[in-house]
């Protein structure tokens, strides 16, 4: 018998049964295998970002799980038996560096990542030097980032589990005449020293059984061999066999029994062969069951870390709820944490209530904007609706009230402009108190009624201030203190004031007394455009008929202004209507002394039907 060589690689041998690769002519099993174990990570942080980064970095290759302090960080770790650690520098107990030391002398095995800000990294390059720190990552850490350093820690992990696993053999050859002269009682079978190497664990006991079988075969074929030769030799005191002792009735039952004896052999090793065979069967069996058992654990470690991250979450966007932080600030708002706990646990039950208390709020905040009349604030919270999705039934009538309410804020803004037009164009026309509503002033008043906070109404008060001090100057420089005494008082009888006003006073206060100026009838002047007052339709229908008397100017310039009304038969029936006719007319302007000078007249204008 030729010798055998010893196997390579033993760790596989020993592990064959379990992993049902025990058949000849099938490559053992990768050592790989043989050390993998449930992996977990745990991290001590309670950055979000951090958290949520880390998580989508070890999905699919180990559970996070969160240490809720530093006093607890080290019972996570050797409740899951954890395989890499991760410590935010932020909440870790200082001083930092002595924690970390402690951490790897009670878990030298252990792969610390320590993240933190970047000036902290040169704090320990000592530690990442010697391997006590394995990466160190910076904050804020991206998702692919620590992806990076988890592949890199596991990496690491297999690879000293590879080299343990794989330890040299050590023995020699086994020949045909060790078999033969070796003792291979059941003791050291079973608890003698290993024949085919020093590798620290026993075959099985298949194995072993299937070699004493062969042994015990071989004996038997070599007595079988040899027992026919001795037949046919020369029988002991006799010179030589005769042709007759072969065919003697005498060697046929030593033949007979031989045959039996091997029969009897053969059966026993087809009867051990099918028990090993079924051993093995079962063996296989056993470790598919522990393989699926264990898939199913590490299934539900990382569900339950997904949930439990998901819970975290949760947290941060109750605080937010709490707080009105709906959907700002970016990143960290009550919308962004529920968004990232649903993606870790769609189907929680606390996960729905908070993502359903969420879109109530956001409904809420769109309602009291539709209230307060602001469009602004309405169309963002209705575009917040439409990004979280919320249904569309209950989006439709809010989103008609929203477009209701811009359609009219926008008729009503156009209406603040037309005012503001008016205003502009009366105040350029030198309408500024009077007549009636339509002047600079009436135009400045109904803006203000429609909308206080209008940020034109401090523009226009200005300017028609220094509107009416302006005319106040210029009655003075033309000698009319009458006419520039009445414009002040309409001024402030309207309540108008200020710096220009008061100046404009004080100027009226230093001008000399004039003489009154004339007043002639409106028939001495010339008319170059004359309007007929138009008659109330109240007083035509009731045929009632009266005079007005008043009293106006004729500027420099032909225009009407100044009107006063002296007396009216009968009382507010004829003096709008008189005020209107002669605002609009013009006349040829008083020239004395080649210069156009402002002139008083007084018109007494009679109504009937």
């Amino acid at each position: 018998m030729k010798p055998r060589t010893a196997s390579a690689a033993p760790g596989a041998a020993d592990h064959a049964p379990s992993t049902g690769r025990a058949r000849a002519g099938e490559p053992p099993p990768p050592p790989a295998a043989a050390g993998r174990a449930s992996l977990a990570i745990v991290a001590l942080s309670e950055d979000p970002l951090l958290l949520e980064a880390l998580t989508a970095a070890a999905i699919g290759q180990a559970a996070v799980c969160t240490s809720p302090s530093a006093d607890r960080f080290a019972d996570q770790l050797v409740a899951n038996a954890a395989a890499v650690a991760l410590i935010d520098a932020a909440v870790a107990p200082a001083p930092l560096d002595e924690f970390i030391a402690n951490v790897h002398r009670q878990f030298p095995q252990l792969l610390l990542l320590l993240a933190g800000p970047a000036l902290l990294q040169n704090q320990f390059a000592a530690q990442l030097a010697d391997g006590t720190v394995f990466r160190f990552a910076h904050k804020p850490a991206s998702a692919q980032r620590l992806k990076l350093f988890v592949d890199a820690a596991l990496l690491r992990r297999q690879t000293v589990i590879e080299q343990a696993t794989l330890t040299p053999l050590a023995g020699g050859n086994l020949t045909g005449a060790n078999l033969a002269g070796a003792n291979l009682t059941g003791a050291n079978l079973t608890g003698g020293p290993n024949p085919f190497g020093n590798s620290g664990s026993r075959r099985p006991l298949w194995v072993v059984t299937s070699i004493f079988v062969l042994l015990i075969a071989a004996a038997v074929g070599a007595v079988l061999w040899r027992r026919p030769l001795m037949s046919l030799g020369p029988v002991p005191g006799s010179a030589e066999a005769t042709p007759g002792a072969l065919s003697s009735p005498a060697a046929a039952p030593p033949s007979a029994d031989l045959a039996a004896q091997a029969a009897e052999a053969e059966r026993e090793s087809i009867d051990r062969a099918a028990a090993d065979r079924a051993e093995r069967d079962r063996l296989v069996s056993e470790s598919q069951a522990r393989e699926a058992a264990l898939s199913e654990q590490v299934r539900r470690t990382a569900l339950g870390a997904r949930v439990d991250q998901a819970h975290v979450y949760l947290q941060l966007a109750q605080r937010r709820l709490a707080a009105g932080a709906l959907i700002e600030p970016a990143n960290d708002s009550a919308q962004d944490y529920v968004r990232s706990a649903v993606a870790l646990a769609p189907d929680d039950v606390d996960v729905h209530a908070v993502a359903v208390a969420l879109g109530d709020a956001l409904i809420g905040k769109l309602r009291a904007a539709i209230a307060a009349g602001d469009t602004e604030a309405a169309a963002r919270w209705l575009q917040a609706g439409r990004d979280y999705q919320i249904n569309e039934a209950t989006l439709a009538p809010l989103r008609s009230q929203v477009d209701t309410l811009q359609h009219s804020q926008s008729a009503r803004a156009e209406e603040l402009l037309a005012l503001q037009r008016d205003f502009t164009q009366h105040l350029g026309q030198g309408q500024l108190l009077e007549p009636g509503d339509e002047t600079a002033f009436a135009n400045y008043r109904r803006l203000k009624a429609l909308d206080p906070d209008n940020a034109a109404l401090a523009m226009m008060l200005h300017s028609l201030r220094t509107a009416v001090a302006a005319d106040v100057q210029a009655r003075l420089a033309r000698n009319d203190a009458a006419g520039a005494q009445q414009q002040l008082h309409s001024a402030q009888a309207d309540g108008l004031d200020g710096e220009e006003l008061v100046a404009a006073a004080a100027a009226l206060e230093r001008a000399p007394a004039a003489a009154t100026p004339n007043v002639v009838p409106e028939a001495s002047l010339q008319r170059k455009h004359f309007v007929q007052p138009v008659y109330p339709q109240d007083a035509l229908a009731k045929n009632i008929s009266g005079t007005v008397e008043v009293e106006f100017t004729v500027t420099a310039e032909g225009k009407v202004t100044d009107i006063q009304v002296l007396s009216a038969e009968p009382q507010g029936v004829f003096e709008q209507a008189t005020i209107s006719a002669l605002s609009q007319s013009r006349y040829q302007p008083v020239q004395q002394d080649g210069v156009a000078v402002a002139q008083r007249t007084r018109l007494r204008m009679r109504f009937k039907p």
